[in-house]
């Protein structure tokens, strides 16, 4: 495999894996939304998400819509392992890390919002994050099941804003 063999919402979602994988709160759900906040937190400064991934407002919190793509493409790759765990009687879906990824599609930009998000969202619990994002204005002035709207990141509450304008 190359330098470039992937693309930069798969270089994002590696990015993820390889700091959270060790995170015993780390799995789907709150996958989802550290993929969430990165993109609609770099909307919000930049204009312009991560991953380019749209977002569907599900029942647990926002979803991305090309999640099951990417982690089947990072399999298929020999990127990441997916396994399920039991916890506290719930079924968790966790990832791994099989080889080192190459970044290089990564802008700093991106990385830094990648890593802001994650630690915004550190130590919360699936639970918790799907609470918290839906508190969030993209997500809540969309209806279920529709596909929420980047631009919506101009009318959060200050608590979520991260715009300096």
């Amino acid at each position: 495999m190359g330098k470039n063999d992937l693309t930069k919402a798969e270089a994002a979602y590696l990015y993820i894996v390889k700091h959270e994988q060790q995170n015993p709160n780390f799995g789907k759900t709150l996958f989802y939304k550290m993929l969430y906040f990165s993109d609609f937190d770099h909307y919000e400064r930049f204009e312009k998400s991560i991953t380019g991934s749209d977002y569907r407002k599900i029942e647990n919190g926002p979803a991305p819509c090309i999640f099951d793509k990417i982690v089947a493409s990072l399999k298929e790759k020999g990127y990441v392992k997916q396994f399920s765990n039991n916890v506290g009687g719930m079924r968790q879906i966790r990832y791994m890390l099989l080889k080192e990824p190459e970044f290089s599609g990564l802008a700093s930009d991106e990385f830094n919002q990648l890593k802001m998000s994650m630690k915004k969202l550190e130590g919360m619990t699936a639970k918790q994050v799907s609470s918290y994002s839906h508190e969030d204005m993209p997500y809540k002035s969309t209806k279920m099941k529709d596909l929420i709207d980047y631009e919506l990141v101009f009318y959060r509450n200050p608590q979520y804003s991260v715009s300096s304008r």
